[in-house]
Order: structure tokens, then sequence, then C-alpha cells
């Protein structure tokens, strides 16, 4: 009877796992996904902000340090390493899609 009881608590904890971990594994990539899109976001309204205030010119491509030059961005931190963006990141803003240095 002993040997039953243990082989169910292994079955159940091995269950456990075999759902558990690529759950949780699936929620830490979206959540830091979200966090990439939401330091997207905040470059491609300060890049579009800077054009529309005519400090940017539409034709060229928009640079992090011009973004902060303007004082449109404050110095941005990657959510996820928690190192600063590099300054030569910039922005095509004939599409509004970042390239990362």
């Amino acid at each position: 009877m002993n040997n039953n009881k243990i082989i169910i608590f292994i079955a159940i904890i091995a269950l456990i796992l075999i759902i558990g971990v690529p759950t949780i594994l699936k929620v830490r990539e979206r959540h830091n996904d979200a966090l990439y899109n939401a330091l997207d976001n905040q470059i491609i309204e300060a890049a579009k902000k800077c054009v529309n205030d005519n400090k940017c010119k539409e034709d060229e491509n928009i640079y992090l340090k011009d973004l902060y030059k303007n004082k449109y961005l404050k110095k941005l931190v990657d959510p996820i390493t928690d190192e600063y963006i590099k300054e030569s990141t910039y922005v095509d803003p004939m599409d509004y899609k970042i390239y990362y240095d």
C-alpha cells in the first residue's frame, strides 16, 4: 500500500512539472514581449512627435541621441537586461520601424 502512495505522489509531481514548466516559460515570454512592445511604442511616439514639431527631418533616420537631445525621451533602459539602449539605435521615419544597434 505504501508503494502505491509513492507512485501516485511521483506521478502527480511529474504531471505538475509537465504542465507547469512550459506554462511558466510561455507566460514569461509573453511578458518580455509586452515589455519590448511598450519600449518600441515609446520610441516611435517620440519620433513621430519630433517629426510633427519639425525638430527631426522626415526623410532622415531619427537616432535616439537626437530624441534625447531634443528632450523627447529620457535615457532608455532595456527592460530585461537593465542596460542602456544604445544611442545609435534609430527609427526609420518612412515606416516608423526601429533598428537596434
